[in-house]
């Protein structure tokens, strides 16, 4: 299974690219993140998770199909394959504030 990742803000400033296609075995969220570290490398993981923890930063929103994981299941959140779309499209943002 294919997952297309589209990131924003500082990830996609570390990344290099505004969008990477994962294709190794991820079942849920937490899996891809880990995937997506392995990729990009350990700069990343500052970006997602809180310092020391393995809990998602709280200025990340990720949306699983359009949907925040944190009113779906979180890190937990199932990734599968649907029957007529080959890929799931996961989008990482960063909160930006300022005036």
């Amino acid at each position: 299974m294919a997952i297309r990742v589209k990131l924003h803000g500082r990830l996609r400033m570390v990344a290099e690219s505004d969008q990477i296609e994962l294709t190794e075995t991820v079942r849920n969220v937490g899996d891809l993140l880990d995937a997506l570290i392995r990729r990009i490398g350990e700069e990343a993981e500052k970006y997602i998770f809180d310092p020391g923890s393995r809990e998602l930063s709280p200025s990340l929103i990720l949306l699983v199909n359009g949907h925040s994981i944190r009113m779906l299941n979180g890190l937990n959140t199932q990734l599968t394959e649907k029957d007529d779309v080959t890929i799931d499209s996961v989008d990482i943002m960063e909160i930006v504030g300022g005036g």
